[in-house]
């Protein structure tokens, strides 16, 4: 991109001293018109290149840091400043090299004559030409950018949309819930009746949060709550669940039905029985929480890829979040660590 550029100014340089030379041909003749090109040349590719490799350097370490695109007062009254004192300095600095070695005179000339201004407005011409083209391009590239992102979040949104519609419709979780309710009917009414409220809690927040961007983690943690009221009714005391959450992190943000993967994975994957019974924490750590259970895999192939599940998951992270969920397995416990999005005041 940085080569691009300086191969654009290039051209533009090129096709001004082109125009220049046409200039002094007629005014002065050809040999002199040579002679002020090969010297304009140059010195006019150079101040350009210093003009644009200087404003990046100032944008790299100073404007970053004390303005932003957003705030159009503040970055406009910046650069304005910049292009300024950049002028003045660079006016000066040029006008005393060409006071000092091309000066013919028996006398000393006024330092503010007629090529003074005229260096000053040659100056000021190149520099905002420079910051106005880098600028333009700039905006540019963050609206492609921002378009770029846009077409990826909708995509990850759609296979978000889609993968939400397969668990609604989940045939083994309804199989499971299905029989689990028919036994309790006529064993317990009473559990039964609270087996069904705890169902249909998990798929009214199914249907209502699967469309959301992200959600509080207050209430993942209430699904949670419901979908392992359904898992003790099928386990009973060989599945335990742990919560150890701060009370600051639970208006944190994650996307959608996150926890309630992770445990589906857990209870999918793994052998659940009396003598191995599955126990799964959830942990506040800084700003993310960990995710952990004792692993005793039902298979020797469940370390090996990611779901499609969990590569979701972290696709919808990237678009979110400059951190992503990772998982690991350590010290026999399979831990899922995800980060929290803090939410905006």
């Amino acid at each position: 991109m940085k080569s691009n550029r300086i191969y654009f100014y290039l051209l533009i340089i090129l096709l001004l001293n082109a125009l220049h030379l046409i200039s002094e041909i007629y005014a002065d003749g050809l040999e002199e018109g040579i002679i002020e090109t090969l010297i304009l040349l140059p010195v006019s590719f150079s101040f350009t290149l210093f003009v644009f490799w200087s404003r990046l350097y100032i944008k790299n370490t100073i404007a970053n840091k004390i303005i932003t695109s957003k705030n159009k007062v503040r970055f406009l009254s910046f650069w304005a400043i910049v292009i300024t004192i950049k002028t003045l300095v660079l006016t000066f600095i040029l006008k005393g090299f060409s006071s000092y070695f091309f000066n013919d005179d028996e006398g000393p000339e006024p330092f503010f004559d007629l090529a003074f201004w005229a260096v000053l407005l040659a100056c000021f011409s190149i520099i905002v030409f420079v910051y106005f083209i880098e600028i333009f391009l700039e905006s540019q590239k963050e609206k492609q950018d921002i378009k770029v992102k846009l077409t990826q979040y909708q995509s990850e949104k759609s296979i978000a949309q889609y993968l939400a519609l397969k668990k609604q419709l989940n045939p083994h979780f309804l199989f499971n819930s299905f029989n689990s309710l028919l036994g309790l009917i006529s064993i317990d009414s009473k559990k039964a009746e609270y087996f069904l409220q705890e169902l249909s809690n998990i798929y009214r927040y199914n249907l209502t949060q699967s469309e959301e961007v992200v959600v509080t983690l207050r209430k993942e943690l209430k699904l949670i709550y419901s979908y392992m009221s359904l898992q003790k009714i099928r386990f009973g005391e060989h599945i335990i669940l742990e919560d150890h959450i701060e009370e600051a992190k639970l208006n944190f943000l994650l996307p959608p039905m996150t926890l309630e993967l992770l445990l589906e994975n857990a209870i999918k994957h793994n052998v659940i029985e009396s003598n191995k019974p599955l126990k799964i924490s959830i942990i506040s750590e800084g700003n993310s929480i960990k995710v952990m259970n004792n692993f005793q895999p039902k298979n020797h192939h469940y370390e090996k890829s990611l779901g499609i599940g969990l590569k979701n998951l972290i696709n919808q992270y990237k678009m979110l979040h400059p951190e992503v969920p990772h998982f690991k397995i350590i010290n026999g416990n399979y831990i899922a660590y995800i980060p929290l999005i803090e939410p905006e005041l």
